[in-house]
């Protein structure tokens, strides 16, 4: 009996919860290293109190939970120190900054646990709202070290990007104010308050059935009537919302994953699939006194799910639910009382001058595939030239709707198969959302991209496509590309002008490698191996054969030399 009411008692106190004041993270404008403008991030373990009386292991960067709102401007140069404290292998990638593949922190980037990362890069994207989490490839989809149960723990946070187009905007811009961040996750709790991680059958991914915004449960934000600007980021792992106000109230995006629109979309529904983002602008003056909620209406949202099995659904796939609510008081001095109606310039890209165009096709399997091919470290899967532009169509032939995204220079979406393209989806975007096909069975459903690559080549480091439900992706429903330079001699794997071989076996090896080394290589010589960041993992003179089943798995760099040749290749351990 005393068991009972303890059980009882616990669940009484994970769901039985007041409002909340909204947690607006701190925002991080960096510190000047010369002209450099610097940033601090370590990723750590720590113990969060959403619930009343329980506190919950989790994630975060600087803190428990999340990490800070970064601030940076168009053409900066930046540099981000990335420590990891926590007792596993990750990454970071800057989701959406178009940032060379070897600064991306992409799945080659793996970060030891007491290492620092640093990665260094312009910011060459114009203002918009990304955002930077772990990128780690995990052994099995379901291990709680790879993307999906890294940023379920908590590692994500925003990034605000400024330019000088956005500097001549009157919009609301005083961060926290009138400009509010917005970072929506789905959690499950169980009843001893820790996260519970169920992986779904039907999405495979980590569904919850609770609201964290900026980590916050039962949210209320103290607003103002007047306009307010709120970035909205899908942070979840596996869920796409579908928002709108109690009231049908109308409000305007102004906003997308790559920057402004070119002018404001009334709308009074917004879709976002993971990792989508969108920026809109929401007028309450006339609501004083008043309480307004932010709701997701699931029950209107279709091309989810093929087949519909209420046993592997949980209540917000059912339901509408609230976000958040809005607590409208008294206007602040001098708001902003409308917005612009020309907010940016986006030239189109046009189909017929494309100079190549690929298909992609996602597939649930099992396994995880794009193409027939789950994803292989060790496989290039496409290799573009560069200065290219190209048309990508990505095929559904899944039970699941899949937002997809592309890592590099942001893109165009051309046409899709459930509509005309939105006016809200005619900017810049890096994460689509790919739709089942509509009616049901009349097909696939599909999406059609248009996409720059016009710079950043490299033969080592690789950009990553994939499926964003994270679970997806740590399944193998991602692929890696490289932009090479075609107009230029490629440059070969040695130092110089030697035309010589050594083998490394097996590559991709595991345990141990063995490496055969050429002729021409017959004085002393020396073997090191380094990680994708460029530190020593070995060393040693005259030696064959190697242990490195301590190595965790990744993109290593092998090279051999002496005094007159010097080789270097790359190694995949998994």
């Amino acid at each position: 009996m005393k068991r009972i009411l303890i059980l009882l008692f616990c669940l009484i106190t994970l769901f039985v919860q007041g409002q909340n004041p909204l947690f607006i993270p701190p925002l991080d404008t960096g510190f000047w290293n010369g002209n450099v403008r610097t940033f601090n991030l370590n990723m750590q373990d720590g113990n969060t109190q959403f619930l009343s009386t329980i506190t919950t292991p989790t994630s975060g960067y600087n803190g428990s939970y999340l990490g800070p709102t970064l601030f940076m401007r168009k053409n900066d140069n930046v540099e981000l120190n990335v420590t990891n404290s926590l007792s596993e292998v990750t990454t970071t990638h800057w989701h959406g900054l178009h940032v060379p593949a070897r600064m991306d922190g992409g799945p080659m980037g793996n970060i030891l646990p007491g290492n620092t990362w640093t990665a260094s890069f312009k910011i060459l994207n114009q203002a918009s709202t990304f955002w930077y989490h772990p990128h780690h490839k995990p052994n099995n989809w379901q291990d709680s070290d790879g993307t999906g149960g890294q940023v379920f723990r908590g590692l994500a946070g925003m990034i605000i990007v400024e330019d000088e187009n956005i500097d001549t905007l009157s919009l609301p811009n005083t961060y926290g104010v009138d400009e509010i961040p917005l970072i929506i996750q789905d959690r499950a709790f169980g009843s001893n308050g820790q996260f519970l991680e169920f992986i779904n059958p039907l999405f495979i991914g980590r569904p919850g059935d609770t609201i964290l915004v900026n980590g916050t449960l039962n949210a209320e934000l103290q607003t103002h009537a007047q306009l307010i600007r709120f970035r909205i980021l899908n942070a979840s792992n596996t869920r796409t919302y579908y928002f709108g106000f109690d009231d049908n109230r109308n409000f305007n995006q102004i906003g997308s994953d790559g920057g402004l629109l070119e002018h404001p979309v009334s709308l009074n529904r917004l879709r976002l699939s993971p990792a989508e983002r969108a920026e809109i602008v929401v007028d309450f003056s006339n609501d004083q006194g008043q309480i307004v909620n932010l709701m997701s209406y699931a029950n209107e949202l279709r091309n989810i799910l093929l087949v519909y099995v209420p046993a592997l659904l949980d209540k917000l796939d059912t339901t509408n639910y609230q976000i958040l609510s809005f607590n409208v008081g008294a206007p602040t001095s001098n708001p902003i009382t409308s917005i612009p109606q020309n907010l940016n310039t986006i030239t189109p890209y046009i189909e017929l001058n494309a100079d190549s165009t690929r298909t992609f096709t996602l597939d649930n399997g099992p396994p995880m595939s794009i193409n027939g091919v789950s994803l292989d470290m060790s496989v290039i899967n496409e290799e573009i030239p560069l200065g290219n532009l190209e048309v990508w169509t990505i095929i559904n032939s899944s039970g699941t709707s899949h937002p997809f995204h592309v890592h590099g220079e942001p893109f165009q979406v051309l046409s899709r198969s459930d509509g005309p393209v939105p006016d809200n989806e005619k900017g810049w975007k890096d994460v689509v959302f790919v739709p089942l096909a509509w009616p049901p069975g009349s097909g696939n459903g599909w999406v059609k991209i248009i996409k720059p690559f016009n710079d950043f080549t490299d033969s080592i480091f690789t950009y990553m496509y994939h499926c964003h439900i994270l679970e997806h992706e740590d399944a193998g429903m991602m692929g890696q590309y490289i932009v090479v330079d075609t107009a230029t001699t490629v440059l070969p794997i040695f130092e110089n002008s030697i035309n010589t071989t050594f083998s490394v076996y097996p590559n991709p090896a595991t345990n141990s490698i063995w490496v055969r080394i050429p002729n021409e290589i017959n004085e002393d010589y020396t073997i090191e191996i380094k990680n994708s960041l460029g530190q020593l993992m070995l060393q040693s003179k005259r030696e064959l054969s190697f242990d490195i089943s301590s190595f965790p798995q990744g993109l290593y760099l092998i090279s051999i030399q002496n005094k007159n040749v010097k080789a270097t290749q790359k190694l995949i351990i998994q």
